[in-house]
């Protein structure tokens, strides 16, 4: 690739504000002596602190924000600015020190119900890719189990305290707690992930027995992710943990997902990307293939390579270079990144759907995701109204008329 990186050349182009330039330059662990001038360049100008906050809010940095700042002269900053970005993170550092005791105490959970589990982003990423559990945002925590561990996990976590919620509406998480146990039972095993929410300890979970849904039609197992796991230290316990190569595919999948909307999802990237820079690139690229996830990968590398200076090896930088889609989809995603409007955290359905089908490889996958998508009834189709069992086969009907009536709504 050229050695000018996209965002170099929107600076040179005077498209980006100063307040989103020194977002960019603050969301990294290390800040190398370009980024250090950059900053104290960019404080010396006219900065809209208030903007500022509002855009490190969204994009889920503000630890790094915080911590980048500090580094520099006070007389740069408002002291108000300042003491609000401080106070922001004495809380978070609190918060998530509370959050990753309460995870150990659900791993606990697991372990006397011999269990298998992964627990992954939230405080074991800020921990061991960012170095730090202050670093980094995060509120419910996620945990991988085996399929066949799914319905046993949510039965030992309800009477622990735990019941199932919807992170859509309150309706939807009515629905699940009015499901009997059949029904319920019938609908984990359609499910890739569990909200689960324990009102006394404040504290919810994701449980998920893969890592994408099946809507993406990769393979939804993910016996891949168990047969290479390794145990790290995590406050005085060794925990089972994704090898640094999943985690790299991992963490470009469910960037995709979300249409990579926040600068956080690139911070996770680009720092895994650091933290583990002996991996082994060939073993990514040949998982990548059998997967059929190559494009979800170059875009995700492409990106933190782009916009946060992620060093890549010069074979992937060659593989980007000749993927004009990647490259395509990277100038709309950086541009999206740095208009002065953030994106709707929300996107339009139609317009997620789109752009998920052009990170999937094969036309057959993207005729099962469209099927998935448009077609198969979820929990919010069964929430809307309520059907008896002898008319259940309706809620295909109902699914792409809820999809219309949603989607018009929202326009």
């Amino acid at each position: 690739m050229s050695k000018t990186n996209l965002l170099d050349k929107y600076i040179q182009q005077n498209t980006l504000t100063p307040e989103i330039e020194l977002l960019i330059c603050c969301c990294r662990t290390y800040c190398d002596e370009k980024n250090s001038i950059k900053i104290k360049n960019l404080l010396q100008e006219k900065i809209n602190w208030t903007y500022l906050i509002e855009i490190a809010g969204y994009h889920k940095v503000l630890p790094l924000l915080f911590i980048n700042l500090s580094n520099y002269e006070s007389q740069f900053i408002p002291t108000n600015i300042f003491k609000s970005l401080q106070n922001y993170h004495y809380l978070n550092t609190r918060r998530n020190l509370l959050i990753a005791s309460k995870l150990i105490n659900i791993l606990n959970i697991f372990a006397e119900h011999k269990i298998p589990v992964i627990p992954f982003k939230g405080p074991v990423l800020a921990s061991t890719a960012y170095g730090d559990i202050s670093r980094r945002a995060f509120g419910d925590l996620d945990l991988l189990v085996h399929s066949e561990n799914f319905i046993k996990t949510k039965q030992v976590l309800m009477s622990k305290g735990f019941e199932p919620y919807s992170d859509s509406s309150e309706r939807e998480a009515a629905y699940l707690k009015s499901l009997n146990n059949q029904e319920q039972e019938a609908y984990l095993r359609s499910h890739w992930e569990l909200h689960l929410v324990n009102r006394n300890e404040q504290v919810t979970l994701d449980v998920h027995q893969g890592v994408l849904s099946k809507k993406f039609s990769v393979p939804y197992s993910s016996q891949w992710i168990w047969e290479d796991t390794k145990l790290i230290p995590f406050i005085g316990k060794q925990i089972l943990s994704f090898s640094p190569e999943n985690l790299i595919i991992i963490l470009c999948s469910q960037g995709g997902k979300d249409c990579w909307l926040w600068l956080n999802r690139i911070c996770d990237l680009a720092e895994v990307l650091r933290a583990y820079s002996d991996v082994n690139w060939e073993k990514i690229w040949q998982l990548t293939i059998q997967l059929k996830m190559t494009r979800m990968l170059l875009l995700g590398l492409s990106i933190a390579h782009n916009v946060l200076d992620a060093e890549l090896p010069e074979f992937i930088l060659q593989k980007i270079e000749g993927n004009q889609l990647v490259k395509k989809l990277t100038a709309e995603i950086i541009t999206q990144l740095i208009s002065p409007v953030p994106a709707e955290a929300t996107t339009s359905q139609l317009k997620s759907t789109l752009f998920h089908l052009k990170l999937i490889e094969h036309p057959l996958d993207k005729i099962a995701y469209c099927f998935e998508h448009l077609i198969v009834p979820t929990i919010a189709d069964k929430s809307f109204i309520r059907l008896p069992k002898f008319l259940s086969f309706l809620y295909y009907f109902v699914r792409p008329i809820r999809m219309i009536f949603f989607n018009k709504n929202k326009n």
